[in-house]
């Protein structure tokens, strides 16, 4: 409904151009006019199609500072590059005169080797994996860290995978693409590769779970579990050594894989997981692998070390 008339509203204009009207019809006059100019804006903005809305763009960061990541940098890193320093390796990659960076697992030939062919292997003895030269750019570091679990009553129930899930994702912190993060993949549900006709297993069914660790999660993890699991584990004498007695250059000793497994009772210890205890109804023991750059001759001394540096403890049996 129009409250002012075109007729009215053109009488107040000569009233007010001839100098005879009131200022309380002046005042009338131009709530008039901001009245029909309000009136067809909202009209325009009516007719005008709504642009969809876009979420800006977010870059998340790191919320808070790594205490056990700024220690290998500042302090671990040093002390590693002096204990694991070999001076006839060093020779060998001077007169070598070869560049090799950080990821090649190259033979740097010593002085005697040079222009001499290798000798054949007697018997049936392996060759030995050559030892890496350690350099400012090859010193021992940490990778990644890979958290597994088999869970043997989903052969026969699917859904028994759940809580092993759920118990992994809040351990790790980890989800698909999480944090920004695209190199994430959270946990994921491993299947069975042969089947074993006695346990009732078939090729392709999921039996198992796992989560990979890099970056600043993997030394969350760490902390978590040296300040808050490995204390209170009862009668823990630490990470079992293998016997002085074992091959020095098999590929589980020169791999610079280190490797244990926590019992299920264990899994309850970690602060994400006691907080809600209730709602995981079964709990998982889990194997946890430390993957480092150590490759070679010495490379598991070498990865026992820098596993040391971070509080991890070992015993001997």
């Amino acid at each position: 409904m129009n409250v002012f008339p075109s007729t009215f509203t053109r009488h107040l204009t000569r009233q007010v151009a001839s100098g005879s009207c009131r200022p309380t019809a002046a005042a009338t006059l131009s709530a008039a006019c901001r009245y029909k100019s309000t009136k067809a804006t909202k009209v325009e903005e009516a007719s005008t199609p709504q642009q969809p809305f876009t979420l800006p763009h977010i870059e998340l960061g790191p919320t808070h500072p790594s205490r056990y990541q700024d220690h290998y940098h500042n302090t671990l890193q040093e002390d590693l590059m002096y204990m694991t320093y070999d001076h006839k390796l060093a020779s060998a990659s001077k007169s070598a005169n070869t560049q090799a960076s950080s990821s090649d697992d190259v033979h740097l030939p010593t002085p005697y080797e040079v222009n001499r062919p290798a000798p054949a292997p007697r018997g049936n003895r392996p060759i030995k994996p050559s030892a890496r030269p350690v350099a400012p750019t090859t010193i021992p570091k940490l990778e990644s860290i890979i958290l597994h679990t088999m869970v043997k009553e989903s052969i026969g129930n699917k859904p028994a995978l759940l809580s092993a899930i759920m118990a992994l994702r809040q351990i790790s912190g980890e989800t698909n693409a999480g944090g920004g993060r695209r190199g994430s993949a959270g946990v994921q549900v491993l299947a069975s590769r042969k089947g074993a006709a006695a346990f009732k297993l078939r090729a392709g069914m999921p039996v198992a779970v796992k989560v990979e660790l890099k970056g600043q999660a993997m030394y969350d993890f760490i902390q978590s579990l040296v300040d808050f699991v490995f204390p209170r584990i009862r009668e823990f004498p630490g990470v079992v050594l293998p016997p002085s007695s074992s091959s020095s250059i098999s590929p589980s000793a020169t791999g610079g894989v280190v490797a244990f497994g926590l019992q299920p009772s264990d899994m309850a210890l970690f602060p994400q997981i006691e907080v809600n205890l209730d709602a995981y109804p079964r709990l998982h023991g889990f194997h946890i692998q430390f993957l480092t750059n150590c490759k070679g001759k010495g490379g598991q001394d070498q990865a026992r070390a820098l596993l040391s540096g971070f509080r991890i403890p070992f015993a001997r049996r």
